[in-house]
């Protein structure tokens, strides 16, 4: 007889499960310039999924809307960031940091969402070549989001202590490779030709 085996996901550990292998890539895309889609990618879903339990609050169904047809669906990428920015959702009255992200850090969200991860995930028949020298700092940017996202109440207290030492260590370690990448330094020292 077979005992079933599971796994088990909410919108926490899917959002910690994505971070973990965003940085999985990180570390490779030095050797394998190609796994910035992944890092795009996931790091995309690693937003979505913190971005939803922390505006979700208490309520799991106040991220939820109904359809034309009646059926319920999640709030999409952009209406979470939103509530994120909303200081009676996010209740700015408990004690913690204020959640308005910056204007590179909203710039970058919004090119990590439109112009990077959407086609990527729709992608069209086409050539398409990507410089490379903007991705480290929009990718520093996004993770700190990450962090601010992590770090508040609604999200902390749901994650085990475990979870929550693996979360801020994959961003700060995330966040070191960037910084020490050859690509990152080139953008802060660009050589005139």
């Amino acid at each position: 007889m077979i005992r079933a085996k599971w796994m088990r996901y909410d919108e926490r550990t899917n959002a910690l499960d994505n971070l973990a292998k965003c940085y999985w890539h990180i570390k490779t895309v030095e050797k394998e310039k190609q796994n910035w889609k992944w890092v795009i990618i996931t790091l995309h879903s690693a937003i979505y999924g913190f971005a939803i339990s922390a505006c979700r609050g208490t309520n799991s169904h106040s991220v939820i809307e109904k359809t034309k047809a009646g059926t319920d669906r999640l709030i999409n990428f952009g209406e979470a960031i939103k509530r994120c920015e909303n200081p009676l959702i996010m209740r700015a009255d408990i004690d913690y940091q204020d959640y308005k992200f910056s204007k590179q850090q909203k710039d970058s969200i919004r090119r990590l969402h439109k112009v990077f991860r959407n086609n990527f995930e729709h992608f069209t028949p086409k050539f398409w070549s990507i410089e490379l020298h903007e991705m480290p700092q929009m990718i520093l940017d996004c993770l700190e989001v990450v962090r601010m996202l992590v770090i508040h109440p609604d999200v902390a207290l749901r994650l085990k202590t475990s979870e929550f030492k693996k979360a801020k260590s994959y961003i700060y370690n995330c966040k070191k490779i960037i910084t020490n990448s050859k690509l990152y330094k080139e953008t802060l020292n660009p050589t005139k030709e």
